[in-house]
């Protein structure tokens, strides 16, 4: 009996034991032997894990001798390891595919780079992460050819132009902008660092969104979290200075007097002055910049999630603090496998900003002012006040100081957007997605305009204090239901087929008061609901409640697509898209567009003429064609709207409130209004050569709108 216990407490001895030892190791690439930091590790099974440090090194505590070990890594294929009682493991993992097999997002789906018939541009996240952006439009800079961006202005916060290959018509050139399924309508509200993948569609390959395709689609998805991988938490943050790194190289107060006194002849404007003022200092600031972001995500054997969320602040190099700018971004993703063949996907996203605002661009902006105004011009009089400019400066000239001074001018943004998608196959072949988005925005802005004096004939002058109360809502929704059958036949034919509907609807509301008071009541704050304040009668509240300024527009397409290709070698895609919209007339069919576009393809690599010639990784020749449209035109100018103002008199009034106010037809409608067709051809030629060291892209195209 005593040895029985004994070899049963030996045995409950030696299982403990497994049971508790520490496991240590390094995890490196295969391919190069680098060691890879960050990567997971976790006893398959349990929630027990870690990450690796710097140095690709792991320990983890709490092993069994017979646990199986997970180890998996972003961009590599995850290992199961068997620890088999080993307490230092060397843990190699290779690449889960090379550039050829990376994952394209063309519109409702997706192909491998190899298969990509069009003209698509990739940009990963971690050479956005190499550029830092504030913005996203920063990312694409210089990024990705034919796709150029560029300001709308300097001051921190201010939106970006991008245009993707040129002009193409009199209209609106954005680019339409789809993130994880959803419209959206300004990459503001998108932190940089959660972007995952941005693609750009370039040609006819666009041709899957019709009638809002011409110019451009640029395609972006986010960060998610990983299943089965242990909590993990990140979090960056930096501050910089930001200053002017170069000036517009003017006279100085003494070469400006020599040249006024010699182009006025006899008449001597000025005494050669010693000290003068150079504006651009004066109004060139070093300007703080901050970012934090915060990350955390995870994820169990059905399910996985991220929360991630920043703050940005950013001083304008022109106005210092008057022209700040405050970012706020949350944004969450989660997914659940409610079944085997039917995951749920659910997205959130809360965008918040405050934008100091000077006057800027053109006449009448800040800079406008600094390098313009006399600088033999002084920034404050004897008396300690704003010089005045009531000498030779144009007579729009003002000292810049007291402008910035006097200007109060925020403008407050808040969007909150969601989305919850269904993904469920079947058949083996067969997968139907159903996704719902949803976007809400609303623009605010305060201007506060104090009594000032600028110089005598100036009309930048205000006697007595303004107050500019200007509101927006921007609201949409779009629902997009397809499904898409994939095969493979004999190993040799790939067959993709995708069919779809989509239902997009926009609409929102502009409004806004502006009121007068008398001067000596300044008081920052001020609002159009103050005591004494007098409302402008164009913006009188019973006018406002005969119609405010909305707009309200629909879209329903239906669309399809085919891919085929031969042993990789030869390749085909095909797509139709028909769009019914609310901005043009139902009469003669206005309304509807129709627009199909084709490409095809050839991996010449493939061939075996070039098996032998191992510098060569791909060759590719691709071309496309298509007709796509643009949609980007005011709501029902088809019809004469009741927009116009209507004021009447009905005699003997006392007063501007015994005015009849109303409305009157605006701009006469075009009943023949359509949208825009563009015809559109591109041939491109990709080449990857020596190991994918060398990779070049040509392309020719031809746009005719």
């Amino acid at each position: 009996m005593k040895k029985l216990f004994f070899n049963i407490l030996v045995s409950f001895t030696v299982v403990c034991f497994a049971q508790a030892q520490q496991v240590s190791g390094t995890i490196t690439e295969a391919k190069t032997g680098a060691p890879l930091p960050g990567a997971t590790v976790l006893v398959k099974g349990t929630n027990n894990g870690t990450t690796t440090d710097f140095d690709g090194v792991f320990q983890l505590s709490n092993v069994s001798g017979t646990a199986t070990l997970v180890v998996s890594y972003i961009g590599f294929k995850t290992q199961e390891i068997a620890v088999n009682n080993a307490t230092e493991l060397s843990i190699a993992l290779t690449a889960e595919a090379n550039v050829l097999d990376e994952i394209v997002m063309i519109g409702y789906g997706t192909q491998r780079k190899k298969e990509v018939t069009g003209a698509v541009s990739f940009l990963d996240a971690k050479s956005i992460e190499k550029l830092n952006p504030v913005r996203t439009e920063q990312a694409l800079q210089g990024q990705i050819a034919g796709v150029n961006i560029t300001s709308q202005s300097g001051s921190p916060g201010s939106g970006m132009n991008i245009r993707i290959r040129g002009i193409s018509t009199n209209g609106d050139n954005q680019p339409l902008i789809v993130v994880d399924g959803n419209i959206f309508g300004d990459l503001n509200a998108l932190n940089p660092n959660d972007i995952a993948s941005i693609n750009v569609l370039k040609d006819a390959t666009a041709g899957i969104y019709g009638v809002q395709a011409a110019n451009g689609v640029i395609l972006i998805t986010t960060k998610q979290g990983r299943k089965n991988s242990e909590l993990d938490v990140q979090v960056d943050a930096y501050t910089g200075l930001q200053l002017t790194s170069n000036k517009i190289n003017l006279m100085d107060s003494y070469d400006f007097a020599q040249y006024v006194n010699a182009a006025a002849g006899e008449t001597k404007y000025f005494v050669y002055p010693q000290n003068g003022t150079d504006w651009q200092d004066e109004v060139f600031e070093v300007a703080p910049i901050s970012e934090a972001n915060l990350s955390i995500r995870g994820g169990g054997d059905k399910s996985s999630y991220m929360l991630s969320t920043s703050y940005l602040n950013q001083d304008g190099i022109v106005g210092g603090n008057k022209n700040n700018y405050g970012r706020i971004t949350a944004r969450l993703n989660y997914q659940y496998d409610i079944l085997d063949n039917l995951k749920l996907t659910a997205n959130a996203l809360y965008f918040n900003s405050e934008k100091q605002n000077l006057p800027e661009g053109g006449i009448g902006a800040v800079l406008y002012n600094a390098v313009n105004i006399n600088p033999t011009m002084p920034v404050y009089d004897e008396n300690g006040d704003f010089a005045l400019a009531n000498d030779i400066s144009q007579i729009e000239i003002i000292n810049p100081i007291a402008q910035i001074a006097n200007t109060y001018n925020t403008t407050h943004t808040s969007k909150l957007t969601g989305s919850l998608q269904l993904e469920y196959n079947f058949w083996n072949n067969f997968t139907v997605k159903s996704q719902f988005n949803i976007n809400h925005a609303e623009v605010r802005e305060d201007i506060f305009r104090p009594n000032q004096n600028y110089g005598g004939g100036k009309s930048a002058n205000l006697i007595g204090n303004e107050v500019v109360d200007y509101g927006a809502d921007y609201d949409s929704w779009n629902m997009d239901n397809f499904i898409t059958y994939r095969n493979s036949f004999n190993d040799v034919h790939n067959l993709t087929a995708m069919a779809g509907v989509s239902l997009v609807k926009n609409y929102g509301l502009f409004f806004g008061n502006t009121g007068r008071i008398d001067p000596g009541t300044d008081q920052l704050g001020q609002t159009v609901n103050d005591p004494g304040m007098q409302i402008e009668p164009r913006f009188n509240a019973a006018q406002l409640q005969n119609g405010l300024d909305r707009y309200d527009s629909r879209l329903l397409s239906t669309y399809a697509r085919v891919q085929y290709n031969y042993k990789d070698k030869y390749l085909f895609s095909g797509v139709v898209r028909r769009d019914l919209t609310s901005k043009a007339s139902r009469e003669s069919n206005r309304n509807v567009g129709f627009f199909p576009s084709g490409s095809l393809g050839w991996n010449i690599s493939e061939e075996d003429f070039l098996q032998d010639k191992t510098w060569i990784s791909n060759l590719k020749l691709r071309a496309s064609y298509g007709v796509i449209g643009n949609d980007r035109i005011s709501d029902f100018r088809y019809v004469t709207r009741l927009d116009g103002e209507a004021t009447v008199d009905p005699g003997n009034i006392n007063s501007i409130d015994d005015l009849l106010l109303g409305k009157a037809p605006g701009v006469p409608g075009t009943p023949e209004i359509i949208w825009e067709e563009q015809e559109t051809k591109n041939i491109g030629l990709d080449a990857n050569l020596f190991d994918n060291k060398f990779t070049f892209s040509v392309e020719a195209y031809q746009k005719q709108t």
